[in-house]
């Protein structure tokens, strides 16, 4: 390894020398006030005469065509590239300095590699970069960043008080640090040096950080043949927060473990290095499984009934579902499983996930189910095991399920939730697809209220704050808005005339519109929706279920008379033989991982009153501190339950039981 101080201009001036970012680094990303940043840097040290520091380049020297040197950026490409669109820039402003840049600072005069320019980006830049080096910006097509960019800082250069002259002179003090990792060590892997200058996760994002883990440690030919055959085609599936979660739901599928945001990387190096992969290898299983992520979030299946349950299902927002769906979509593909199987699965997962919605369920209580769906199982056994996991699931029976739907301001909390019920509603009277984005939600006692609402229906203020946003108020129309706060006798010779059953039905059904009306109309739909949303058959003897096994702690289950035996915690395994003894475990493995929480938790009133005074039956933790646990088992669940909610692990927290 060699580390040198150096400045820009001496850097760039390098002769024979191509500085090359390869396929597996980012596209130019640099936004508007980083680039008026570097300028500004400029300025002030043209005005100074000081020398200022503007970052390091790390590069990895490769020999290439006619004694030519090859530097391949391994970090530093954003600046660079950044510095020299603004060589550029500089160079289009003042004739007087611009053969000099151009020869000596973005082209290589005796040497053919990349059209002679120094700067080879990655493939998505190349053509903009080429339209900005040959002045040939107006005949690029497209949004282009290196385009927007060299555009501000010919504008910054047209309005400063300085030349392009006095601009050039001033870049001889800005300084850098040059990194080469010319030696072959481990301490100079580049893969190293790279996750070293990146462990703080602000500047790539997870996807960023598995693309250069496949493919930097690769020659450039094979980079080059991966990248375009495998990773771009997935690149251009999804944006990049997509990607990242595209990877997180792949890895929850692969390991059968929950999986956190900020360690998507780190699991999938565990992942592939526990499979033993090549980077090909890598490549083409999460290109295959990518076409079924994105078929999920554009209900593109094979299926169009699987397409109609997922477009749902995106709607409600649930996405915790695709490792699993995903997992099924593989198993068709390797004929395990049908497609008329995978719809009936899809169907009741739709009926689980709008139930918990309408009953205030949160979905994060499913994903331990739905790691466990993740598991491999013959095909035939795939309903015996979505069975089993449903019974330890919160799955809200018909009589909870109405009462919510009749109180659930489904308007307020999930708009468009609300008119994909009323949409369902409508398909399932006319048995015709109706088109979403045509459909407008009618409030059919108005939000705003008129006087004459006011004065027609008694206590309608009180009303409408209640009952407003339920579904029992609500209908689907395409009438002209102008008619919204009309009163109702007016609106409903309108509703008469709609091409909508459903709206028709309230004209028909109903002469006045008051708490009665919405009551009765949203008791008549909930029980439709029972019947559209359905609690599934095999789970009609659930009562009777032995409630053994693993749990949510988020879970409403009566432990009465249940034994725990294993807590886990984030993917920590606990043996325990007590309610207490889960109490404890959980409260010393705070205490190890996070103290700050740990004292938070010690803040909350509920939690400090019940646990650390008034000692029953006391015992010590870990930290030496002391607590009761002289609670009943329901109890405890609770006190776990709170207590995971203020350290934000919800989802990462169960129990079992025997």
């Amino acid at each position: 390894m060699k580390a040198d101080n150096t400045t820009l201009v001496d850097f760039l001036s390098q002769s024979k020398t191509l500085f090359e970012i390869p396929v597996y680094q980012r596209n130019y990303e640099w936004g508007e006030a980083q680039c008026q940043q570097l300028f500004g840097d400029l300025v002030k040290a043209r005005e100074s005469g000081n020398n200022h520091f503007i970052g390091a380049v790390v590069y990895v020297p490769e020999s290439g065509d006619k004694m030519s040197h090859i530097e391949i950026i391994i970090d530093g490409q954003q600046r660079l590239t950044s510095c020299i669109l603004l060589l550029k820039a500089i160079a289009a402003s003042d004739p007087t300095v611009q053969e000099e840049i151009e020869e000596n600072f973005l082209t290589n005069k005796y040497v053919s590699l990349n059209d002679h320019i120094k700067l080879k980006p990655v493939e998505k830049d190349q053509e903009a970069f080429q339209a900005v080096i040959n002045d040939k910006i107006n005949s690029y097509q497209g949004p282009s960043k290196v385009i927007e960019n060299y555009k501000l800082f010919c504008k910054l250069i047209a309005e400063s008080a300085y030349s392009g002259q006095e601009l050039f002179e001033g870049l001889n003090y800005l300084n850098m640090v040059y990194i080469n990792l010319d030696g072959g060590s481990e301490a100079e892997n580049p893969q190293v040096i790279f996750e070293s200058l990146n462990s703080t996760g602000v500047s790539l994002s997870a996807s960023d950080l598995v693309r250069n883990f496949l493919l930097m440690k690769l020659n450039s030919e094979t980079q080059e043949r991966l990248y375009k055959q495998y990773w771009l085609k997935i690149e251009r599936l999804f944006t990049n927060n997509v990607f990242t979660e595209f990877i997180r739901h792949y890895l929850v599928m692969k390991t059968n473990k929950l999986v956190k945001r900020e360690d998507v990387y780190l699991t999938y190096k565990v992942y592939y290095h526990d499979n033993h992969f090549t980077s090909e290898e890598a490549l083409i299983d999460l290109y295959k499984n990518a076409s079924f992520y994105n078929a999920l979030l554009h209900g593109t299946s094979e299926s169009s009934q699987f397409n109609k349950t997922i477009g749902h299902i995106n709607i409600m927002d649930k996405k915790v579902v695709y490792p699993y769906f995903m997992k099924l979509m593989g198993m068709a593909r390797d004929g395990a499983i049908t497609w008329d199987k995978i719809n009936e699965i899809g169907i009741i997962m739709e009926s689980l996930l709008y139930r918990q919605m309408v009953c205030g369920i949160p979905s994060n209580s499913l994903n331990r189910i739905i790691v466990k769906l993740t598991t491999h199982v013959e095909g035939d056994n795939e309903f015996n095991n979505l069975r089993q996991q449903l019974l330890n699931s919160n799955f809200p029976d018909d009589k909870q399920f109405k009462e919510h739907v009749v109180e659930y301001p489904i308007y307020i909390r999930k708009r468009n939730c609300a008119k994909m019920t009323l949409v369902v509603l409508e398909e399932h009277r006319t048995k015709e697809t109706i088109n979403f984005d045509d459909a407008q939600v009618e409030h059919i006692m108005p939000r705003r209220l008129s006087n004459d609402w006011k004065i027609n229906v008694s206590g309608a203020d009180t009303i409408n704050q209640k009952y407003g946003g339920t579904l029992g108020n609500l209908t689907l129309t395409k009438y002209n808005q102008e008619m919204s706060n009309k009163i109702f006798e007016e609106k409903r010779s309108y509703y008469a005339e709609s091409n909508i059953q459903l709206t028709r039905e309230v004209a028909n059904n109903y002469a006045v519109w008051d708490k009665n009306s919405i009551l009765n109309r949203a008791n008549e739909l909930a029980e439709e929706l029972a019947v559209i949303f359905a609690k599934p058959a095999m789970l009609a003897d659930s009562a009777s279920i032995d409630n053994s096994g693993e749990h949510t702690i988020s879970e409403e289950l009566d432990v009465t008379g249940m034994k725990p035996i294993r807590l886990t915690i984030q993917n920590d395994d606990f043996a325990v033989k007590s309610w207490n003894a889960c109490l404890v475990a959980f409260l010393n493995y705070i205490w190890e991982n996070d103290s700050e929480t740990y004292e938070r938790i010690k803040q909350d009133s509920s939690v400090h009153n019940k646990i650390f005074s008034n000692f029953r039956t006391p015992k010590v933790l870990d930290n030496g501190e002391t607590i009761d646990t002289n609670f009943s088992a329901n109890t405890i669940a609770a006190l776990l339950a709170k207590m995971a909610e203020i350290c934000g692990i919800t989802d990462e927290v169960s129990y079992t039981i025997r």
